[in-house]
């Protein structure tokens, strides 16, 4: 990958804080209401100029053509007339492995330094686009062209200039105030998709009470023992090794020790209620299926990107191996 500039941390953050450990494909956009005023305007090619700052691009002495190229796939990438789904991975993969050639060969001072092909700049401008999470703050195709030129600028700056350093607490408020509206978002569309998940959990729990073999506890947990095991209980302090199956109601596996070969090894306390609190209920060498409402697992907080949705409930399929005391 390219070079990461030492810019202040906190603009860093707020680049990112939309693609942090989630899915850039599904991640909802943000609709920010704001007059084009000159300084919006200016705070928008901040967006542009800072991210290629923060890629260092300068430092791989591209021709004014070549940045033009780079610059052509941010500004596909803001208006959505590019989209990182539709980009072949292998693609991708060369064309960084291109630029990492071409930084190493300028770095080393070698005789001769390879070019980048144009697709694989425009691939390059697609990713950082994806990379800092600018749809998602709500930057849009009457952005693209603003974000571009200031990028065209950063571009071929080997520095951060003093202007723009000077700019810095307005940028940092401006791209809060973004950050914050996609927050909102999210946090919505989460709180609707869960109000749905967390109806279809309660009609299950209510057809899985009619099973005279499930058990359910104070806390609201249910679970069918298959085989108690032998020896002492766990505590909520101690480790456990676990081999386990993880599905959604519906039957989605999400998640599967069985499948990589490889049990697993935690505290109980150190995972979610639910999933904790139903291994207590056996002993080494027991088996037990653990039906788990949304309060008691994930919650509208699960990790994005991945199988469980806000509001679902889980069933774990699992086998005690081992206690070790805490």
């Amino acid at each position: 990958m390219l070079k990461i500039s030492n810019l202040p941390l906190l603009l860093v953050l707020l680049l990112l804080a939309a693609c942090q450990g989630k899915d850039t494909d599904t991640a909802p956009a943000a609709t920010v209401s704001e007059p084009e005023s000159a300084e919006v305007t200016e705070m928008k090619e901040m967006v542009g100029y800072l991210t290629a700052q923060r890629a260092n691009v300068a430092s791989l002495e591209l021709d004014q053509e070549a940045i033009a190229a780079m610059a052509d796939g941010v500004q596909k990438g803001v208006s959505g007339t590019m989209d990182m789904a539709d980009q072949d991975q292998a693609a991708i993969q060369a064309a960084f492995g291109q630029a990492q050639a071409r930084a190493e060969a300028l770095q080393t001072g070698a005789e001769e330094i390879p070019e980048i092909d144009t697709e694989s700049l425009q691939a390059i401008g697609l990713v950082m686009v994806a990379q800092t999470g600018l749809t998602q703050l709500g930057f849009g195709a009457d952005d693209a062209d603003t974000i571009a030129r200031g990028f065209l600028a950063g571009a071929n700056a080997s520095e951060l200039e003093p202007a723009m350093q000077e700019k810095m607490p307005a940028f940092e408020a401006f791209m809060k105030e973004r950050s914050d509206a996609a927050q909102a978002i999210a946090e919505a569309e989460g709180a609707a998709a869960a109000a749905e998940n967390i109806a279809a959990g309660k009609a299950f729990f209510a057809k899985l009470a009619e099973d005279p073999d499930v058990e359910k506890s104070d806390s609201g947990l249910q679970y069918k023992v298959l085989e108690p095991g032998t020896g002492d209980k766990p505590s909520m302090t101690d480790s456990v090794l676990v081999h386990y199956k993880g599905t959604l109601i519906d039957g989605t596996q999400f998640d599967s020790s069985y499948d990589r070969g490889d049990p697993v090894t935690f505290r109980l306390d150190q995972v979610v209620k639910g999933f904790g609190e139903g291994l207590t209920k056996i002993a080494a060498g027991g088996k037990i299926i653990l039906y788990i409402p949304s309060e008691l697992g994930y919650g509208n907080s699960p990790r994005p990107g991945g199988e469980i949705k806000p509001g679902d409930s889980l069933i774990f399929e699992c086998e005690l191996l081992e206690v070790n005391p805490g």
